[in-house]
């Protein structure tokens, strides 16, 4: 398993203001809903190690002053968004009274582990230890090379607006920070960008269990994203946001990740990495599968015949919701959807008409194959074209870590030119999901 490994400065860091009566008690908070285990040494007897989040006692300041005490928090990277690692590390006296605290942050390798290796020292002057270079700090690192992994990105908005996906239903899927998404290997041309801003910072107090724990996602999860669509007769330009208002796992799920991530817990904190692909594959498969779950998204687009931004027109906008239902957490699942589309002036539906599509897709995944069928039913006010449906089989496939290609084949919306044979490919952009800034 990759490591990368920072070194923390200064070496080493001074601690101070106790009593000479004073206990010594420690916490590590692993935040960015990664999950951590430490170990605190003072030469070779271990003073604490595991899961350290809460205040842990590790000795009184008469046995700890004027020695040092080696601390190394190994953090696993268990967050489909960010690959980003903070600790924040804390000193508390028995009162807990603060006397030092500390974030520190460093990306892992994509799935790999960060390890913060950091040596304290209780140094005594008089009855006092001071404090020496606390805002001195860098961070020394040892990198890896990173590579791509799982980083598909889920259909833009955008493009689900203007009728121009694979699949009109979207199954449930993690936007990865920034990903990139090309339409147009057997039809038309276009791409989408998407970000989800809430992973640009840190959030040292996100712990793991926040994720699948708390039930509403929607800061998490929500993202915007920008398309383009070109076609024979103009162009097309659309801007899109989706979210998670809200998302369950069974307590059966909730007490494997718990297993899980006790496991992890105890192998990191001992620096044991062989065992933890295994763990971690396990973990972030249960996590991808919630039993259900609420989604939101939105979308306009307008439309440029001459491809000026001058005679750039409002052609749709859309708001929609789908609920995915996976009833044994497996990889047997059904979307359903619930959409509405006002109709300004776009293709073949009328003018300033107002679309409602009700649908429904199952979906089975096998291995690195995913089959889906979907069937959604549009009603048009103004026309009121009561055979107007989409009816569509898609397949994808991972072809490599980072690259997906889907397929479509069955009839679009409207009664002309409603053969519907798409495919795209769909491939992440960063080498490790989101870098938090």
């Amino acid at each position: 398993m990759d490591v990368n490994k920072y070194k923390l400065t200064p070496s080493p860091r001074e601690i101070g203001e106790w009593n000479n009566a004073d206990e010594v008690y420690v916490s590590i908070v692993i935040g960015n809903a990664q999950i951590g285990g430490s170990k605190i040494t003072n030469e070779t007897k271990v003073l604490a190690k595991g899961d350290l989040s809460q205040s842990t006692h590790i000795g009184s300041i008469e046995s700890l002053k004027g020695k040092s005490i080696d601390l190394v928090t190994n953090v696993m990277d268990v967050n489909h968004f960010t690959s980003k690692c903070v600790i924040t590390t804390t000193f508390y006296n028995e009162n807990n009274k603060v006397i030092y605290t500390k974030i520190d942050s460093g990306d892992a390798p994509e799935d790999g582990v960060a390890s913060f290796i950091g040596t304290y020292l209780f140094k005594v002057i008089g009855a006092l230890i001071f404090l020496f270079g606390f805002s001195n700090f860098s961070i020394g690192q040892i990198t890896n090379d990173l590579a791509f992994q799982n980083l598909e990105t889920p259909s833009s908005p955008g493009f689900i607006l203007m009728d121009q996906t694979p699949s009109s239903i979207e199954r449930p899927t993690t936007p990865q920070g920034f990903g990139i998404g090309i339409l147009g290997v057997l039809e038309g041309a276009g791409g989408a960008v998407e970000v989800a801003p809430f992973w640009l910072m840190d959030h040292p107090k996100l712990s793991s269990e926040d994720v699948y724990k708390k039930h509403r996602q929607l800061i998490h999860n929500f993202s915007f994203s920008a398309a383009s669509i070109k076609t024979d007769t103009s162009n097309l330009v659309t801007g899109g946001f989706r979210t998670r208002p809200y998302q369950q796992f069974s307590s059966s799920q909730i007490k494997k990740l718990d297993s899980l991530k006790g496991m992890m817990v105890d192998l990191l904190a001992d620096g044991n990495f062989d065992e933890l692909k295994a763990l971690q594959k396990s973990y972030m498969g249960v996590l991808e599968k919630p039993v259900f779950t609420i989604d939101f998204a939105g979308a306009m687009g307008g439309s440029s015949a001459t491809n000026s931004f001058n005679d750039l027109m409002l052609s749709r906008w859309a708001l929609w919701t789908s609920v995915n239902w996976r009833p044994r957490g497996n990889d047997f699942y059904t979307t359903l959807l619930i959409r509405y589309v006002k109709n300004e002036q776009f293709r073949n539906y009328s003018d300033n008409s107002d679309l409602f599509d009700v649908g429904a897709r199952l979906n089975y995944d096998i291995g690195k194959f995913s089959a889906s069928m979907e069937y959604i039913y549009r009603h048009d006010s103004v026309n009121d074209m009561v055979s107007d449906y989409r009816l569509a089989a898609i397949g994808s496939y991972q072809l490599s870590s980072n690259f997906y290609l889907t397929a479509t084949f069955g009839k679009d919306f409207t009664n002309v030119n409603n053969v519907l044979a798409l495919a795209g490919v769909n491939f992440g952009f960063s080498k490790t999901k989101l870098r938090a800034f």
